[in-house]
């Protein structure tokens, strides 16, 4: 008796539940596909929002390659144009003809330059000759531009006061301090200058003065004129 009583209570169980199933089918279904769109919307807005990052990376990367090149650009163009000086005589800038770059003649009073020079920088001793290096002077550089840096190197200003630069056809080499080398470069192209060129160091200022010779009351007393028996 309890054997048919309790299989008839199981039928009814699993009778009642087939029914619940077939009832709600298309309840469960909806639930079962409203799961699958989150998500495929979770992994949509994952996608979209990776996107963005890589381009940010990407455009970063290229803004760093443009702005390697463009820094290269600028810190090549005074090379490339003493390199290339096969310069247009009707063209803007300096005028270049066999290879001598020729330049506006300096303006200003250069005695009140050095003064104020004076002011802001502590003098040399009468004695002090530089560094002693061997410096190159290189084909397509210009005198003028090579002194410049080697003289800033060395903690001294160069003065070009000339209307002229040369460039180098032959490279060289000067072994000898600052001042020597400069007095050697100036007394090569002299001939160039109807009045020769003066070589000046100018200790309390800091300075050395390529100009050309005539009286210079304030560099005669100031400064001390360079030679070739190097008196200095």
């Amino acid at each position: 008796m309890n054997f048919w009583l309790r299989n008839i209570i199981l039928g009814l169980f699993l009778t009642i539940l087939a029914w619940l199933f077939f009832a709600n089918q298309d309840f469960l279904l909806s639930l079962d596909g409203s799961n699958t769109k989150e998500n495929a919307i979770k992994t949509t807005e994952t996608v979209v929002d990776s996107t963005p990052k890589e381009v940010e990376v990407e455009s970063k990367t290229s803004l760093y390659q443009q702005g390697r090149s463009s820094g290269n650009a600028a810190a090549d163009g005074l090379s490339k144009f003493y390199a290339n000086l096969h310069g247009d005589m009707d063209g803007k800038g300096p005028k270049i003809r066999n290879n001598i770059v020729y330049l506006p003649d300096p303006k200003g009073d250069l005695a009140k330059l050095l003064q104020a020079r004076e002011m802001v920088v502590r003098p040399y001793n009468k004695n002090w000759q530089g560094s002693i290096e061997s410096r190159p002077f290189r084909t397509g550089d210009t005198l003028n531009q090579k002194l410049v840096e080697y003289s800033e190197k060395d903690g001294i200003d160069l003065i070009w006061w000339l209307n002229r630069d040369y460039v180098v056809k032959d490279p060289f080499r000067i072994e000898k301090d600052i001042l020597k080398t400069t007095f050697q470069v100036a007394k090569a192209i002299e001939g160039h200058f109807e009045s020769g060129l003066s070589i000046f160091f100018c200790y309390r200022q800091r300075a050395v003065v390529v100009i050309k010779s005539a009286p210079q009351p304030f560099l005669d007393e100031e400064c001390i004129l360079l030679a070739s028996e190097n008196p200095y």
